[in-house]
């Protein structure tokens, strides 16, 4: 049995997990165009949180395709949620009532703007 809790230890996945944990907050630090993504529904979400807002098109600095992976990364964080039920009339170009900030998106912006231990 000790071999083999030897060879668990030296296997490559577990080894890359524990040599390389990815971490959303540095990211959401090393960022800029996703913080200011997260802060924009979080900003649009401060009077009411459970009101859905338009996916926003265009980010200053930012390329399309990146801007589109930047929303895949905060629904995939759990930083904002997606509404897939009842949405308003649809508009050529515009995606209306699309997301909003959860309560763990408004904790990431606060922990980015003040560090813990500060």
């Amino acid at each position: 049995m000790a071999g083999r809790s030897n060879n668990l230890a030296r296997h490559p996945l577990r080894r890359i997990k524990d040599d390389s944990m990815f971490d959303e907050m540095e990211r959401l630090r090393d960022a800029p165009g996703l913080f200011d993504l997260l802060a924009h529904y979080g900003q649009l979400g401060s009077a009411d949180r459970q009101v859905w807002q338009d996916r926003l098109a265009s980010l200053a600095g930012v390329e399309p395709r990146e801007l589109v992976r930047f929303h895949g990364e905060l629904l995939a964080y759990g930083w904002i949620e997606q509404n897939t039920g009842a949405t308003p009339v649809l508009r050529p170009g515009a995606a209306p009532a699309c997301y909003r900030v959860t309560p763990a998106g408004v904790r990431a912006l606060k922990e980015v703007r003040e560090p813990v231990g500060v």
